[in-house]
């Protein structure tokens, strides 16, 4: 099995490229209900609603229209693209809600901001680049 690194990835949100993009996480559960009843041997449970999570840290560009559109309730198809967006490479879309939005700074760094979001309504589409 090969490696990758993230060097390539990109992100999209409403259609447009984040810029200064660092790193992005995007995690999926289901929730676990339990259906448990006396006379089972061990517990049971079934798999509930799935959701998906995430988040995104770029270094601060007020000069990015994506960037400055990403407030906290701000709905939006988001991309991403883990080896860039070229045919043939992998490419995940969801709809999602930008749940928060984080800016710091401190000496000797760059600006960091950072989104949280969480999907809004739909299914987690993994496929490949057109």
């Amino acid at each position: 099995m090969t490696t990758q690194t993230g060097n390539s990835g990109q992100l999209s949100f409403g259609g447009t490229n984040i810029a200064e993009l660092k790193a992005w996480s995007l995690e999926q559960a289901a929730a676990q209900i339990p259906d448990t009843a006396m006379g089972d041997l061990a517990q049971t449970s079934k798999s509930g609603l799935p959701s998906a999570t995430g988040s995104i840290e770029v270094h601060y560009d007020e000069a990015d229209s994506v960037q400055e559109s990403m407030d906290a309730g701000v709905s939006g198809v988001l991309i991403l693209f883990p080896k860039g967006n070229t045919a043939g490479q992998p490419r995940i879309t969801l709809s999602v809600q930008v749940t928060g939005r984080t800016t710091s700074g401190g000496i000797d760094e760059i600006l960091p901001q950072s989104f949280t979001y969480a999907i809004e309504s739909g299914a987690v589409v993994r496929d490949l680049v057109p």
